[in-house]
């Protein structure tokens, strides 16, 4: 008996082939058969005359594992057609860790295997697929920076713990390994130390993907160390959320591309991520007035969560508080720059760069102002000088009062011409960089964040790149969401509609798909998804989720 029968559709496959008319039964979670005949009998029939019947989309980059528990829904997620997600991107797993790490940060779990099970108790409406973090082993062997984390080299006993913890995650189930090696602790990590633990996972035939660690200045020779990294430790690499940060470094993905595309000649098996997006994280304005260093000491931007607009407003009014605040924020700066170059001084040793500390006059522009719509799409420098004053610090503080706090601004920068390069390589595969969310996120606080891409990238991609732009074809735009991303993670039954296979589909209809998600309400779902299929399973029916939860944390096919 046929559990889901698909008639009527247009089977984008997955290989970049042409579409082709056929009709798609589904039983016990897999795709049981593909024909052009008619059938019937099935306890649910979906009518996709004018859909697109294609393999559930796979994002390589989120960050679910911090909201998954939480959000399991997997909504956000859900609604653009996404199916499987990898997680524990840029070296942040959520687990994996030692037990003195999880007493001391109130984890309920410390193994993968331990919150494998906590999210299957819960349920999750689609797939996980995770992945041991750097920086989350770094830091649980090492410490943080300040306590250890900023020396460049483990001992050897380190070094040996560090692979213990990785070895564990990936007995565990774990796909392989990420590194931020643009956020403490990695950033002080010399190659070699990633190059032996890329080793140990290469054992397991796991992957690796990075957060390079440089996406403006040194990004060419970041892209170097990536490709050295997988070259030396025999591991097949993806270069996260690809990008040249800011102007200056317009262009130099012409470069980068041109690098990774001659690697694979030599046989380095590498690939892209990339969200098509010409901003990265936004945030509300006032995150630059309440730093919180204790996630990524150096890096300006995470606020302090309990003051709220209101109080905010009324300290930047006050003429004494502001001025000590923007002096604050200058001694910041200075010590960030200090503590930069002390780090640039140990890297340069073994012939590797930094990242720079970004220069808020020029990294960030505005993504959305209430009363001020001309600045969207303004760096700090230009608000300053519209306000006719080379203090971008009182400029900006004029701009956030007059938006009554709501100003939002984006980071780095990239510019349209970059995206469409990225995006038109064929080893690029879409991504969000962002985290699954069941409810929308509320924009009216200082602690909303608001990234459109979170809701709308794969729909932005179909129906701004694919029907209006006509940049990719839509078949080539499937594979790349779809058997791309799962040939690199080892999926060998994702990925692709085909007898066999694992009933993971999203449906939408090429003509009405649409992002509705934009900087000023980040948090709008698609329109033209119209039915999404995870593990045999109909979660998404008509646009609206019914409630069940068919998703599986995944384990690697060795």
């Amino acid at each position: 008996m046929t559990d889901i029968l698909i008639n009527n559709g247009r089977v984008v496959d997955g290989t970049g082939n042409a579409w082709f008319k056929s009709n798609v039964s589904i039983a016990n979670g897999k795709i049981s058969k593909i024909s052009r005949s008619r059938n019937s009998d099935a306890e649910f029939i979906i009518d996709a005359k004018g859909l697109i019947i294609a393999p559930g989309f796979i994002d390589l980059h989120t960050h679910s594992d911090k909201t998954i528990l939480k959000h399991n829904l997997c909504n956000s997620s859900l609604k653009m057609g996404v199916t499987t997600e990898a997680v524990g991107n840029c070296g942040g797993a959520d687990y994996g860790f030692t037990k003195e790490y999880s007493i001391k940060y109130n984890k309920e779990w410390i193994t993968l295997g331990e919150w494998r099970k906590l999210v299957e108790k819960k349920g999750i409406g689609h797939n996980i697929a995770p992945f041991s973090g750097h920086n989350t082993v770094r830091t649980c062997v090492m410490g943080p920076e300040g306590e250890g984390g900023e020396r460049n080299e483990p001992t050897k006993d380190e070094l040996n713990r560090m692979k213990n913890l990785i070895i564990k995650a990936m007995e565990d189930g774990a796909f392989g390994i990420t590194t931020g090696l643009r956020y403490a602790p990695g950033r002080n990590a010399y190659t070699d130390e990633v190059i032996e633990l890329c080793k140990v996972v290469s054992k397991y035939n796991g992957c690796y993907m990075s957060h390079i660690r440089d996406e403006h200045r040194r990004l060419i020779e970041s892209v170097w160390e990536f490709l050295e990294i997988c070259e030396k430790s025999n591991i097949r690499g993806c270069v996260s959320h690809h990008k040249a940060n800011t102007p200056g470094d317009w262009g130099k993905v012409h470069e980068t591309i041109r690098l990774i595309e001659n690697a694979r000649k030599k046989g380095i098996e590498v690939i892209i991520d990339q969200y098509p997006w010409e901003f990265s994280s936004t945030r509300n304005l006032g995150r630059w007035f309440f730093p919180d260093l204790s996630r990524n000491p150096g890096l300006p931007g995470h606020y302090n969560p309990k003051k709220q607009i209101s109080e905010l407003l009324k300290d930047l009014n006050n003429p004494d508080i502001w001025e000590r605040m923007k002096r604050e924020a200058l001694e910041r700066r200075d010590a960030d720059y200090l503590k930069c170059e002390k780090r640039k001084e140990a890297l340069i040793k073994k012939g590797l760069y930094s990242g720079e500390i970004y220069e808020p006059i020029d990294s960030e522009a505005i993504t959305y102002s209430k009363n001020h719509p001309e600045f969207v799409g303004k760096r700090f420098f230009e608000i300053a000088k519209a306000h006719g004053t080379d203090d971008y610090w009182e400029a900006i503080r004029k701009l956030y009062i007059e938006d009554e706090g709501q100003t939002f601004v984006g980071g780095g920068g990239m510019c349209e011409d970059d995206v469409l390069t990225i995006l038109k390589c064929p080893l690029t595969s879409p991504s969000t960089d962002s985290s699954t969310r069941d409810s929308l996120t509320s924009s009216t606080s200082v602690e909303a964040e608001g990234h459109p891409r979170g809701y709308g990238s794969y729909a932005r991609v179909l129906g701004k790149y694919v029907r209006e732009m006509k940049v990719l074809r839509l078949e080539e735009a499937i594979r790349k969401m779809t058997s791309l991303p799962a040939t690199f993670l080892g999926l060998t039954n994702w990925g692709l509609i085909r007898e066999g296979a694992v009933a993971d589909l999203t449906i939408f209809n090429p003509k009405t798909i649409q992002n509705k998600a934009n900087f000023k309400e980040p948090c709008r779902h698609p329109e033209g998804i119209s039915y999404v299929i995870v593990n045999g399973e109909i979660v998404i029916s008509e646009g609206e989720h019914r409630g069940n939860l068919p998703g599986k944390v995944l384990e690697r096919d060795n």
